[in-house]
């Protein structure tokens, strides 16, 4: 009871304190307000459900395996994102081994974060009975052949079947869990059992709802350029988008199920180490592909005159995003809100001032064929994000 006391006490004093370094620019816990807000949520969660008699779920022994896992499991988004583009990281570390260790920390959120969402759910629910649904013959082998087929479509047409990207991998796992007689979502509705689905859904809009709120206020954070929605954004998620995160719950249900069904813990480990494998594949590729910027240190900038840096160097901030605005001049903050709009980032600076552009009403003048050329940036999407923000950062200064 102590132990657990003492969880839920640290999982609070954790959020409140996320908050409080976010507010007040706390160097330089700052940047990992993202992950101090997942873990907080995910200590909370699990203490709570084991005020409820079901123990800890993952604050056990397994958790290792399972960041490890889930890690792994989220990077088969990461992979497909190499195709579909619909989401750019900005303002990540320039370290790699800092950056590395925090794709698996927050990536490792992913699998204990829903699954505990999605257990609250299934007690306040309980078992919600429907109309039972017709069984499908063959379903395993239809539910894999209908998942491997829209994977061919997301693949050849990403543009145009993008939304495949979160339904695709439910219908290969759900499709196994069934043949295997695990736990799957169609199982359930063949026999009138709704609970776990529903409950899945509401986890994927609650946790959607904290992604993208957690995400909007980071200074790492993602964008997301999403083909036909890249207005109406509800923080940085198009609003239509959040129907996906329902379904990508159902995905993270199914893949548990998935785990469950791994018996031996030497199969856990083997699934573990070859997870690991994978993530740091596909690591490379999120740096090569998906993201845009790097912080940069207030030191290693030339806009700011040496007795200013001295000063900012001192006093122990990290990154540009810690620096006080009242410290520089004006030529210096035009400089820094083109490193800092919607984290363009220094080396993107350093490109646009070599071309003649050292401050945002410049960047009102250039076509986005321009842009997309100076900055070296082909995806015309990513390119529309920058001339936006200029036109909304302009409009706010001349207001």
């Amino acid at each position: 009871m102590k132990i657990r006391i003492t969880l839920f006490l640290l999982s609070v004093v954790l959020l409140l304190f996320g908050g409080l370094i976010l507010y007040y620019r706390i160097e330089p816990f700052q940047y990992f307000f993202y992950i101090i807000s997942w873990w907080s949520y995910i200590l909370f969660m699990d203490t709570y459900l084991s005020f409820k008699g079901k123990g800890f779920l993952f604050l056990n022994r397994s958790l290792p395996c399972m960041i490890i896992l889930s890690c792994g499991f989220w990077c088969i988004f990461e992979a497909i994102n190499f195709v579909i583009k619909n989401w750019y990281y900005i303002n990540l570390p320039p370290n790699t081994y800092e950056r590395y260790l925090g794709y698996l920390i927050s990536f490792g959120t992913v699998i204990p974060a829903v699954s505990l969402t999605t257990e609250l759910f299934c007690g306040i629910l309980g078992d919600k009975r429907i109309r039972p649904v017709r069984q499908i013959r063959r379903y395993p082998f239809k539910a894999t052949l209908s998942g491997l087929i829209m994977l061919g479509l997301l693949i050849s047409f990403p543009d145009i079947f993008f939304p495949l990207a979160w339904v695709f991998l439910l219908f290969i796992i759900d499709g196994y869990n069934y043949l295997k007689g695990q736990g799957s979502f169609m199982k359930d509705l063949e026999e009138g059992n709704g609970g776990r689905c529903f409950s899945a859904l509401l986890s994927g809009l609650l946790c959607g709802l904290l992604w993208e709120t957690w995400n909007y206020w980071s200074v790492a954070k993602w964008i997301y350029t999403v083909p036909f929605f890249e207005d109406m954004k509800v923080f940085e998620m198009p609003l239509l988008g959040y129907f996906g995160f329902p379904v990508f719950s159902l995905n993270v249900s199914a893949f548990l199920s998935f785990l469950k069904g791994i018996e031996k813990k030497r199969l856990i480990l083997i699934s573990s180490f070859l997870s690991l494998i994978f993530s740091f594949i596909v690591f490379f590729g999120i740096d090569k592909y998906t993201v845009f910027s790097y912080t940069v240190r207030p030191g290693e900038v030339d806009f700011i005159k040496d007795e200013t840096k001295r000063h900012i160097v001192r006093a122990g901030i990290r990154t540009t995003y810690g620096i006080d605005l009242k410290l520089l001049d004006e030529d210096e903050k035009k400089a820094i809100k083109i490193v800092h709009l919607k984290g363009l980032g220094y080396k993107n600076y350093l490109k646009l001032k070599g071309s003649g552009v050292d401050r945002l009403e410049k960047l009102l003048d250039l076509s986005e064929g321009q842009l997309s050329k100076m900055l070296n940036e082909p995806n015309r999407r990513r390119i529309r994000v920058y001339i936006k923000a200029a036109k909304k950062e302009t409009h706010k200064y001349f207001r």
